[in-house]
């Protein structure tokens, strides 16, 4: 889980908004984002806090509650979304009006037990032929490149109704 984009996420910033703010270089918060919050240098904490208008100990302690919480990242929209598929979050939860795009991803996902027995009948072929002609449809397809990536990315995750106003993403591969 990206913590720290978790963090600035529920903050309305991003790691390149601290990147503008403070300097820190994009790959320092790259690297920070993929450690828990022990890991955090001072001068990191610092950074966040100038860039989020809060005390370092105030940002300390939302971090620490966050990561003891652990915070799914939440999207609203496409650019959420597709943010969150490049930090590889293992948690995706989407939020309102959004969902209502994901449902029919949702609807065309098969069931593991739909596709236990021919996966194992065929010695996993099955599923590295239909990965092969996924990627030749999408390479034809007339969609954008934004719902591509989505097509492509989302076939990762299951797909598990929260409530009338959120779907949970989640990797398929923490199911095993």
């Amino acid at each position: 889980m990206g913590l720290l984009d978790v963090y600035l996420q529920k903050n309305e910033k991003k790691r390149y908004d601290v990147f503008k703010e403070t300097g820190l270089s994009q790959q320092m918060l790259s690297n920070v984002n993929k450690k828990e919050v022990t890991g955090y240098s001072v001068k990191t904490i610092q950074a966040i806090a100038k860039t989020v208008g809060k005390s370092e100990g105030t940002v300390l302690e939302e971090l620490l509650g966050l990561e003891k919480e652990n915070a799914y990242f939440e999207v609203f929209n496409i650019e959420d979304l597709l943010l969150a598929f490049k930090n590889k979050e293992t948690h995706i939860v989407i939020k309102g009006e959004y969902k209502k795009e994901i449902v029919p991803f949702a609807e065309g996902q098969l069931l593991e037990i739909e596709t236990m027995g021919t996966g194992l009948g065929s010695a996993g072929m099955v599923a590295v032929l239909a990965e092969i002609i996924l990627h030749v449809a999408t390479f034809f397809s007339n969609k954008d490149a934004d719902y591509r990536k989505i097509e492509n990315q989302i076939r990762k995750y299951r797909i598990k109704k929260l409530n009338d106003d959120e779907l949970l993403l989640y990797l398929r591969q923490l199911d095993y």
